[in-house]
């Protein structure tokens, strides 16, 4: 599913966060939003699915398919993100709800948005926790007895249950310790390909958004201020806050990797 951005405007309690951001995702493409910590960038994923403060305040235009989200009533938008649109967010501990099971979590959207017996709710929560790598005894569990990288695979699955045709991935690997987060961000990969889903990967990482995306567009100050293929950015950053990103991220692999 394609998603078209023009001239996005996200302000809350009267602060601007958002200003003209023009970006869209073509059907089946993995493209990236990269930028420092406070750039705007989960206003552009909570504009897409909905989920603003009631104080924030949008302009512009935001077509997910065929359908304008910016103005679109809330049970509308309801059923958008349920239907064709899922989330993996950035701390799965926060994002699950800690008195509710894993099979329960994973089959609340199949609840809302589509009458299926329990049986088959069930039959579909078993072959998706198989498709993120987890074993069927994690179905009786809940959050806080699972590790961050098992919690991040219930958030993955919670979100593609309901087989949605676009992905919004918000920072989902910041939690994570490197080896996990390459663990995490191919199976995204993996999963939307397979799919034949279009995904937006949100992060603060160039190492990690060249693993997950071909194209992408950098945001500084709510604006964007530089895109192009992803590779070629990595390689030959052409502004000073691409820069500044693809250095961290070039550090922070050194680091990890034991040669700083």
């Amino acid at each position: 599913m394609s998603v078209e951005i023009r001239g996005l405007n996200v302000a809350i309690g009267g602060k601007t966060i958002v200003r003209d951001v023009d970006l869209n995702v073509g059907d089946g493409e993995r493209v990236g939003l990269v930028g420092s910590s406070g750039s705007g960038k989960s206003m552009i994923s909570r504009s897409i699915m909905g989920l603003l403060p009631a104080n924030a305040h949008v302009s512009g235009s935001i077509r997910v398919g065929d359908r304008q989200v910016v103005g679109m009533r809330d049970a509308e938008l309801a059923d958008l993100r349920g239907r064709y649109m899922g989330m993996v967010f950035q701390n799965p501990a926060a994002s699950l709800n800690p008195v509710t099971t894993v099979a329960r979590q994973i089959a609340l959207p199949l609840r809302l948005h589509y009458d299926l017996t329990k049986t088959e709710r069930l039959d579909r929560v078993r072959a998706m926790i198989a498709k993120v790598g987890l074993p069927d005894d994690v179905l009786g569990k809940y959050p806080h007895q699972l590790s961050g990288g098992q919690q991040q695979r219930v958030g993955i699955a919670t979100a593609l249950i309901t087989s949605p045709r676009f992905i919004i991935a918000d920072e989902p690997t910041t939690a994570l310790d490197s080896i996990v987060q390459r663990q995490i961000v191919d199976l995204l990969v993996s999963l939307v390909d397979d799919a034949g889903a279009s995904m937006l990967f949100i992060t603060h990482d160039f190492a990690v958004l060249a693993h997950a995306t071909t194209r992408c567009y950098v945001l500084d100050g709510g604006r964007i201020a530089d895109s192009g293929d992803t590779a070629a950015l990595l390689d030959h950053p052409s502004t000073t806050q691409t820069d500044r990103l693809v250095s961290a991220a070039r550090t922070l692999s050194l680091v990890e990797s034991g040669e700083a």
